[in-house]
């Protein structure tokens, strides 16, 4: 209650970690590998493809062991083929620390067996290492659908336990007789259910607010006592009004004060959000937000916390659900109080009594006597006085119920009560029986009254029912799936007259009808898309604020509403909102928007979950249209090249075998050299094609004597490389540097002069036509590499392209007759594999350039 200083929670990482420490809030994946390198290479794969994570790495099992022991881990990463324990004992022994953690066996020891002694040992997935890139890309799909899975299964799990939990504080305080234990529980729910570190309940005195009960973390020395209407918790007291406070500064003038830059912007929600120097009054200089809930009209619920805006909407729905039932049981207990302070006056005012209540006589050998019974109880269950005993409890009381006994209640001699299920004139319903003895001259009489609380008990049923939709909901299998369940569940669970669910489409910045209801549509037809300005639905969504209105006949609306008398209108976050009206004026009381806000509540965690499914499954989508086109690539290499390869390599060995002359030999030996040149080539297109976005080992090689080295390997006419601007190094693979720069010097050299148009080799990308004037000699070429700051480039000054430079480098494009187009292809595979992007200039001459993408 605006109360003193809290004790920081301790952090969540301070157990030993590795020397970084581990970043607050980021999901932590440990990497288990006897290989340090293949380890420390997997994590930072995995590191940079999905955000949000921190990644750690260990050498042995034993040691993956103590860090799930004593470090926050949530996805573990292991090899299978370790000293001291394979993966799946790994697994094992990690099972039994923590049963739902996501593990994942990637190993380069794959087989059949091993695959099938892991999917029934309980892996989360299984994938064989490998050289290639898509290996990782895989492997991080893998961890991020994991996580992803775990964390939806842990805030379900969340949301169910607070709620059932809060189920059974609801039961708890049905035993509970004193106002003083109300707020001691109410505050013990808020530190164990709701995780409030600094709370108090404080009851209402007449005009004033008064301190009840305090957490451990706060002194008394931190509390006061307010007027009501004074502070945030004497204005929550007055209004009967939750209220958040994001930045309840001591200062508000000092800018400093008023924005936390970790927190920046947070928007408005459903809740009374207010400035704290509109209405804040703290006693403590450290407090920074707070939340403060009306336990009815009886007291408030306040917590605090030193940080920026740490109350979020969740908060406050289940910190309202905890003081709605304390305000629901205080009221009971009160109301029980009342009838024990007017026992001896019970009599006189039997008949008078809003609850129906029944007198009896206690007679011999456990008889009883029907004295009375007050109208309330004849309207309720439809006996009066002239019924007799057994006639009555034969007629209301089930035939398995517990009876009480008169002689049990007699000996207690004291008030009892205890829950029951009475038949009524209108069918089964709930009460709390409340039993009275009154000891008079000459007998005992028992008073039976029966407070009524099927609402209450309804209210738990739906809860309960609540939470099975909402699991129900994370199994649709889109957006649309989850609206009409959420439709439907608001009709038959929370049973009101007609729903429907509008999702916002971000495009045309309006709220589609998705789920509308045929009650809904029979009161009041087709509805259209809803936009800014549109009415009560689209205030809803656009302020984060539950809208009821109790008679929309005598309000001004922008929208009609057809036969509907009465609206209430829940937002589902960013995602849309959900109307549900009826035909009656006034509908919907305080229960009714209560439940609407915890379903709307479910349903906006299910869209989370649906949107953050369907993002991994365009990601796969993705990822398998690059496998089937690396998949096409090979097999074009594979038969369009090798085949006419194997066909020269035999004409060169019958011309061998045809022919003694000397020079002939050594020509042929010269084909024969590049014959298994090419063959080399396509053997290593073919596995960059099969690993995919990937290359082998990566090193620091010189530009120039790369560029020197591919220089020797290709017929270069007389044309000129200049490597005088090739003064760095370039991490890449030697093999896959080397292809490329053989591709770019052949186009250069074949296609950059006019004179040798005439027999293009069939890597060649270049432009064919030029004018006399324009024609170029190979003598007069000369190709450059050079160093640029964050790559390289390879340019030559011959004639340039006359097609489009980029359309040039996809497969099968070439302006040769009897070209392949498959040379710049290649080249931009291989700048693909080592993550640089391409640019090409051909308006003079022709100039590639290789970039280093940023982030990698």
């Amino acid at each position: 209650m605006n109360s003193g200083p809290d004790e920081t929670p301790p952090d969540a990482g301070a157990a030993e970690t590795d020397a970084s420490g581990p970043t607050e809030g980021a999901t932590r994946v440990l990497f288990v590998d006897d290989e340090p390198g293949a380890a420390d290479l997997a994590a930072t794969h995995v590191e940079r493809l999905v955000d949000g994570i921190e990644t750690i790495t260990r050498t042995s099992p034993d040691e993956a062991l103590d860090a799930v022991r004593s470090e926050r881990v949530d996805c573990v990463v292991s090899d299978f083929d370790m000293p001291g324990a394979d993966g799946l004992e790994l697994l094992e022994s990690v099972r039994e620390l923590d049963p739902g953690i996501p593990f994942v066996l990637f190993t380069g020891k794959g087989s059949e067996e091993i695959a099938s002694e892991a999917i029934s040992a309980g892996v989360t997935d299984y994938l064989q290492k490998g050289a290639g890139r898509d290996r990782y890309e895989m492997l991080a799909n893998s961890v991020a659908n994991a996580l992803g899975r775990r964390r939806a299964e842990r805030d379900l799990r969340e949301v169910n336990a607070k709620v059932t939990a809060i189920h059974e504080f609801a039961t708890a305080l049905a035993s509970v007789t004193e106002v003083s234990t109300v707020f001691e529980r109410t505050v013990d729910a808020a530190e164990e259910i709701l995780e409030f570190d600094r709370c108090v309940t404080a009851r209402r005195r007449g005009d004033r607010v008064v301190p009840a009960v305090l957490s451990e973390s706060v002194t008394e020395a931190e509390v006061r006592t307010f007027d009501v209407g004074e502070g945030v918790v004497g204005t929550t007291v007055a209004d009967q009004e939750t209220i958040v406070v994001d930045n309840l500064s001591v200062d508000p003038a000092d800018p400093d004060e008023l924005e936390d830059p970790s927190s920046p912007g947070r928007s408005a929600s459903g809740t009374d959000r207010r400035e704290g120097s509109a209405v804040a009054d703290p006693v403590a200089d450290n407090i920074r937000s707070a939340i403060s809930v009306p336990i009815g009209s009886h007291g408030v619920l306040q917590a605090v916390s030193d940080g920026y805006a740490a109350f979020d909407e969740r908060d406050v729905e289940f910190a309202e659900l905890i003081a709605s039932h304390a305000a629901n049981a205080i009221e009971r207990i009160e109301t029980e109080a009342e009838l024990r302070r007017e026992r001896d006056r019970l009599t006189a005012l039997f008949h008078d009594l809003p609850l129906p209540a029944v007198r009896t006589v206690a007679l011999g050998e456990d008889g009883r006597r029907l004295d009375a019974a007050n109208e309330a109880f004849e309207r309720t269950f439809g006996y009066g006085a002239d019924s007799g005993y057994e006639e009555v409890r034969d007629a209301i009381i089930p035939a398995a119920a517990e009876r009480l006994e008169p002689e049990a209640v007699l000996e207690r001699d004291e008030p009892s009560r205890r829950q029951v299920r009475r038949r009524t004139a209108d069918g089964m319903r709930d009460f709390i029986l409340h039993v009275i003895p009154v000891k008079q001259s000459g007998e005992t009489v028992i008073y039976s009254v029966y407070a009524d609380i099927e609402d209450q008990k309804r209210v738990e049923r739906t809860l309960r029912r609540l939470h099975a939709t909402t699991r129900e909901m994370f199994g649709g299998e889109d957006r649309a799936d989850i609206a009409a369940l959420a439709s439907r569940a608001a009709i038959d669970i929370l049973e009101f007259p007609n729903s429907g669910v509008r999702l916002y489409d971000p495009e045309a910045n309006v709220l589609r009808p998705t789920a509308i209801s045929e009650e809904a549509t029979e009161a009041f037809g087709d509805r259209p898309a809803f936009g800014p300005g549109d009415g009560r639905v689209w205030e809803a969504f656009e302020t984060g604020q539950p809208v009821v209105v109790d008679d929309l006949a005598a309000v001004d609306t922008a929208v009609g509403y057809g036969e509907l008398r009465s609206l209430l209108v829940v937002p589902l976050g960013d995602h849309g909102a959900m109307p549900l009206g009826a035909r009656e004026p006034g509908f919907f009381d305080e229960t009714d928007l209560q439940l609407a806000r915890v379903l709307a509540a479910n349903v906006t965690v299910a869209l989370d979950h649906a949107e953050r499914t369907e993002q991994l499954r365009d990601r796969d989508a993705a990822l398998q249209r690059e496998i089937d086109r690396l998949e096409k690539f090979a097999g074009f290499v594979s038969h369009d090249l090798r085949n006419p390869l194997n066909v020269a390599a035999g004409r060169t060995d019958l011309a061998r075998s045809l022919t003694d002359d000397a020079a002939v030999i050594e020509e042929l030996d010269r084909a024969e050299d590049a014959h298994d040149r090419m063959s080399q080539l396509i053997d290593d297109l073919l596995a960059l094609a099969r690993q995919g976005r990937t290359v082998d080992e990566i090193e620091s090689v010189p530009l120039d004597e790369a560029a020197e080295r591919a220089w020797r390997t290709v017929d270069t006419d007389d044309a000129t490389l200049d490597v005088s601007e090739a003064t760095a190094a370039v991490e890449a693979d030697p093999e896959r540097l080397r292809t490329l720069f053989e591709n770019l010097f052949i186009n250069s050299v074949e296609h950059g002069s006019a004179n040798s148009r005439s027999e293009p080799d069939d890597s060649a990308e270049l432009g064919s036509d030029t004018d006399a004037e324009g024609d170029t000699d190979a003598a007069d070429l000369t190709v450059s590499v050079g160093s640029l700051p964050d790559g390289f480039y390879v340019a030559d000054d011959g004639v340039g392209f006359d097609i489009d430079p980029e359309a040039a480098t996809e497969y099968g494009r070439s302006s040769a007759s009897n070209g392949t187009g498959f040379g710049l292809a290649i080249v931009r595979e291989i700048a693909t594999a080592h993550g640089w992007e391409l640019s090409i200039d051909g308006d003079d001459g022709a100039r590639f350039e290789f970039r280093q993408q940023a982030g990698i």
